[in-house]
């Protein structure tokens, strides 16, 4: 009985230890196991990440030492720090203008003009305008020029518009006479100083004739001061006949001596020698001495062209005028000149003077 009382006290005593050794479960809501879940899965794909970046990056340096000679890598160094500064800037960093003014601030060796300077810029938060495009500067140019050019113009408006409602314009308006000053302007205000200047000065003064070619002579000047209107167009119409009939003939005998007929030129020189001849029977029935000595002069130079025999293409220049006869028109018209001159000088005249 003792024995089976003590077997029942043992086991009630390692009942009541083994209730009081075992602990209550814990219990967990879904949400929780699931947040705790999703971060273990999180940190754990980081660390594959950063191995696998690892791994790439020693296979990368592999690969690049094998080929060509290796690199030296040089060794970085970077230390914390307060304030930014340009030598611990790098290509892909940024820095603002806070940043280098809390830096210069702190900075014994700049300027207080310096700092004033930058303290300003941070103030104003203007941007800058985007230069112009060259199209639209190129625009502004004509713009202003084109006002330039119109103010120009607008100051001749008002001669413009007289001019417009003028009945009659002479242009140019203000034209000096052309052709050779008159004697009397160049010596006006020169003085005569020697005797011999004193007396060419009073000739030209008491002259009356034209000194240069001029259109009228003071006398003529005189004279058309004194006509009325009428008489002066009547004039005028007589000197522009006179300068029409003497530019005419001037034209005809220009076309007469391009002329290169024979047969013309004999019936010219036939007709010549007849109007003479009958001009010279003329002044023998008006004026016997005078057609005597004209006579003699004629008998005279066709002696003297018969001893010398100059036109008849016989001397120097006639020989070498016959070589560049066959090539040059000039130098055979200079011969057959000759050749007439010499017939008309040793062609003797016969007149009858009773």
């Amino acid at each position: 009985m003792a024995k089976v009382s003590k077997i029942r006290k043992s086991k009630k005593k390692s009942e009541v230890a083994g209730s009081s050794s075992k602990k209550p479960p814990v219990v967990y809501d879904d949400e929780e196991e699931e947040d705790v879940c999703g971060a273990e899965e999180d940190v754990s794909s980081e660390e594959d990440d950063g191995e696998d970046e690892r791994k790439r990056q020693k296979l990368l340096e592999a690969i690049g030492a094998l080929g060509g000679k290796r690199k030296h890598a040089l060794a970085e160094r970077s230390e914390a720090a307060v304030h930014m500064s340009e030598f611990s800037m790098t290509a892909d960093d940024e820095a603002d203008l806070s940043d280098l003014i809390g830096t210069i601030e702190k900075t014994p060796a700049a300027t207080a003009q310096t700092k004033k300077h930058l303290k300003n810029l941070q103030r104003s938060k203007n941007t800058v305008e985007c230069p112009l495009s060259k199209q639209e500067n190129e625009r502004i140019q004509r713009d202003v020029a084109f006002q330039k050019a119109a103010s120009e113009v607008s100051r001749w408006q008002s001669i413009i518009t007289q001019n417009q409602r003028a009945e009659q314009l002479v242009f140019p308006l203000n034209q000096e006479p052309s052709g050779p000053k008159p004697i009397e302007q160049v010596v006006m205000g020169w003085e005569a100083r020697t005797p011999l200047e004193k007396e060419i000065f009073s000739l030209l003064a008491a002259n009356k004739q034209p000194i240069l070619d001029a259109v009228l002579t003071p006398a003529e000047e005189a004279s058309v001061k004194a006509m009325d209107l009428e008489q002066v167009k009547i004039r005028r119409a007589e000197r522009q006949k006179a300068r029409a009939l003497q530019s005419y003939y001037e034209a005809k005998a220009r076309r007469e001596r391009k002329i290169k007929s024979k047969k013309y030129h004999k019936v010219q020189n036939k007709a010549k020698r007849k109007e003479f001849v009958k001009q010279f029977e003329e002044l023998v029935k008006t004026d016997p001495a005078a057609a005597l000595e004209e006579l003699d002069k004629m008998e005279r130079a066709r002696m003297q062209e018969r001893m010398s025999l100059k036109h008849q293409n016989s001397g120097k220049w006639a020989k070498s005028k016959a070589i560049m006869a066959k090539y040059d028109e000039g130098a055979r018209k200079a011969m057959q000149q000759q050749l007439e001159v010499n017939k008309d000088l040793t062609q003797k005249l016969v007149t009858s003077l009773s």
